[in-house]
């Protein structure tokens, strides 16, 4: 029986040749191995003999395999269960905190980092002479809320000490200066704040969104060069002051806006270092572009000398 069991059916030609010789072929050929084994390879091999069919134990490997296979399956949906689950779990522990990180912040900064975001498109009021003194005033209440935000209210008995401390924020002399824009309907002449609330609103909204989207990259940038954003600014303060100067003689602006502007320029000259550095750049270029530029006729030449020295001069007397 055991060398019935090691025979090699399949191997062997003479077997094969059998088998095409039968047809139709039955679903178990176990009879017709025997017979053909007994008739051709062992005379005395007894058919009727009970045997260990051959396959069995590559049908019981399989069924082994195919049980280990379900097995892994089932652990696999399993895992990938509690993997769902564990960032199902996650997302709800992250949008839960970003949810209570809102309420953390004071309302009144909520409050003035809306209104920053909501002043660029509120920008649009300029366009129409009617709703562009809301955009200044929005801009000034912005300005009462960051100073309020930075140093609070004054105390009793400390009215002088918290004077000179607001003085020198940026958001003071803004106040100065946006009094100016109720008289003149320019966008250049709203840069300026433009620059300093577009930093503003970056940072908050660094503040209430933890996505990494395309919008908290771009804050973030900003957040990350607001000294050079808050220098541009300040440069072009300058700009705008002498651009004021010359407008008088085209009749573009007034002799009362320039002076509004100055005091504003002022201001920050004698109180805010950064803008005493915008200054220094600002005395380069006008030198090289405009006062010392060989390209422009000598009468203009001399005569934006003339402004440029006067306007130190009216630095240094106050």
């Amino acid at each position: 029986m055991e060398a019935y069991n090691k025979f090699n059916f399949e191997a062997n030609e003479q077997f094969q040749q059998h088998l095409l010789n039968i047809y139709p072929l039955p679903p178990n050929l176990d009879k017709i191995k025997r017979k053909w084994y007994k008739n051709n390879i062992d005379p005395q091999f007894d058919i009727n003999a009970e045997f260990q069919n051959p396959n069995s134990n590559t049908q019981s490997q399989q069924q082994q395999q195919n049980q280990k296979q379900q097995s892994q399956s089932q652990d696999n949906y399993q895992q990938s269960q509690q993997s769902q689950q564990s960032q199902q779990s996650q997302q709800q522990q992250q949008s839960n905190q970003n949810q209570q990180q809102l309420p953390s912040i004071p309302i009144l900064t909520v409050i003035e980092g809306m209104l920053k975001v909501l002043y660029f498109p509120a920008l649009l009021f300029l366009f129409s002479p009617h709703l562009n003194k809301y955009l200044n005033f929005g801009s000034v209440l912005i300005c009462f809320l960051a100073i309020y935000r930075l140093q609070g209210l004054p105390k009793k008995n400390y009215v002088q000490e918290y004077f000179l401390r607001i003085i020198q924020l940026e958001f003071t002399t803004n106040i100065f200066f946006i009094i100016s824009l109720f008289t003149i309907d320019s966008f250049s002449f709203q840069l300026p704040i433009a620059l300093h609330f577009m930093v503003g609103a970056a940072e908050f909204w660094t503040m209430i969104n933890q996505e990494q989207g395309f919008s908290f990259k771009a804050a973030k940038y900003i957040k990350a060069n607001r000294n050079e954003i808050i220098l541009t600014k300040q440069k072009i303060e300058i700009y705008l002051f002498l651009y004021s100067i010359i407008g008088i003689f085209l009749k573009k602006t007034s002799i009362l806006q320039a002076v509004i502007i100055f005091q504003n320029v002022l201001l920050k000259t004698k109180f805010n270092k950064n803008m005493r550095n915008a200054q220094g750049y600002i005395r380069v270029w006008y030198a090289d572009k405009l006062s010392e530029n060989k390209k422009l006729p000598e009468g203009l030449r001399k005569i934006l000398n003339i402004i440029w020295r006067g306007y130190e001069k009216l630095l240094t007397l106050f």
